[in-house]
């Protein structure tokens, strides 16, 4: 029978198991804040950087009021919207900028979204749900109405406007312009991208085929875990509107192999810089271009692109499925906006009794209900007649016009 092993000296237990604990608390202290760190990076980079407005706003309020601002109280926070709703931010309260009056409802939703998620953030319950805030909701809601502000208009390429194409006719040949028409025609034949998407879009996401060009759309606003979104683009007939050649030119101009595809250009030089175009800078360039058509180019933007792709697809006839594969909207309620914005929920109504009148078999309508018939048109005096017959008056009498239900 082997001997056991000769147990350990207490001391040396209790010795080791403290050390062991405070490296074992080190690492998950460690790891709780890499963990915080990646939960903050997840946030898209728009929405942290309102929300951190937010809460500086709401913050600065707070303290001059000497409220508490977590947890607040729910009569504290309905003190709060609501002198945004009447009066808008104090200046005392902006962290930069001017008080731009009154905010309206989606603006207040968003502040009182970034409080209530500071709230859990801190281990508080949010407060969205207690009764005095949704009845404040409720209350601003009704006030203010819950409809978004006007969206930009869309760069459509049918109906009366045709502005994608026309766009298009006002981009030079130089290397800016050769950039531009690439980044608009990519960005609206690829399914009405958002111009963070067209910034963001590198050249490892593109690959040739067969039939043009395929993107691949790694990440997006409605993608924040990277399922990925495929868009073809396809050789058009017209060189000047098509996709795959303006891309290909581009990258042939530019000479870029890897990275962002679509770069700043010096102003002055027409230098490609490193650093790709910012979001905004999709916008002012599309703006750039209507103004040059005499268009307001506060009326557009980077989702002009995305706008106009799914009111022309609309137009053309395409399904809902078909247009939610393109742009990558996850309800059919997203699609149907755009389509509400620009009028088209009304395309079937107008003339469809008369369509329906023209196709369907009408029923004579009863002598009652027949419309009046216009009075009789004089007739024209005639000149002397040579003399007639017998038989020519009496032919006469048989031709005369007669007033309706007149006898002869």
């Amino acid at each position: 029978m082997s001997e056991k092993p000769p147990l350990p000296d207490e001391t040396q237990i209790t010795k080791a198991v403290p050390d062991a604990i405070v490296e074992a608390r080190a690492k998950l202290i460690t790891l709780d804040q890499r963990a915080e760190e990646a939960i903050d990076e997840s946030v898209p980079a728009n929405t942290r950087r309102a929300y951190e407005f937010e809460l500086a706003c709401f913050l600065s309020w707070c303290t001059r009021h000497g409220a508490r601002p977590v947890p607040v109280e729910p009569r504290v926070l309905r003190a709060y919207l609501l002198e945004l709703c009447e009066s808008g931010r104090d200046p005392a309260d902006l962290p930069t900028g001017k008080p731009k009056g009154p905010l309206g409802y989606s603006t207040l939703m968003r502040a009182l979204a970034a409080i209530c998620h500071s709230h859990q953030r801190s281990g508080h319950l949010s407060p969205w749900k207690h009764p005095v805030i949704e009845d404040t909701r409720d209350m601003l809601g009704r006030r203010l109405g819950t409809a978004p502000k006007r969206q930009k208009r869309g760069l459509e390429a049918v109906g009366g406007t045709t502005l994608l194409f026309r766009v298009c006719d006002q981009i030079s040949d130089d290397v800016r312009g050769v950039r531009d028409r690439a980044m608009i025609l990519v960005g609206w034949a690829g399914g009405g991208r958002r111009r963070s998407e067209i910034a963001a879009a590198r050249v490892e996401n593109f690959t040739d085929t067969a039939e043009g060009i395929r993107w691949t759309i790694p990440r997006s606003k409605t993608d924040q875990h990277g399922k990925g979104l495929i868009v073809l683009l396809k050789l058009e007939g017209d060189e000047r509107y098509c996709p795959v050649r303006s891309l290909r030119r581009w990258l042939s101009v530019s000479k870029i192999e890897e990275g962002p595809v679509f770069r700043g250009v010096d102003m002055t030089t027409g230098a490609i810089m490193d650093a790709a175009l910012a979001p905004e800078g999709v916008s002012r360039r599309i703006q750039h271009y209507v103004k040059m058509l005499g268009l307001d180019p506060a009326e557009f933007g980077g989702h002009s692109l995305r706008s106009g792709f799914v009111t022309t697809a609309v137009r053309l006839g395409k399904s809902t499925p078909d247009i939610m594969a393109s742009t990558g909207h996850r309800t059919e309620r997203q699609v149907h906006e755009y389509v509400r914005r620009e009028g088209l929920h009304d395309a079937a109504a107008p003339g469809m009794i008369g369509e329906a009148l023209a196709r369907a078999p009408r029923p004579q309508a009863p002598p009652s209900a027949q419309p009046p018939q216009p009075p009789p048109t004089p007739p024209t005096p005639a000149a002397p007649a040579a003399p007639t017959t017998l038989a020519d008056d009496l032919l006469s009498q048989f031709t005369k016009p007669f007033a309706p239900g007149g006898r002869r």
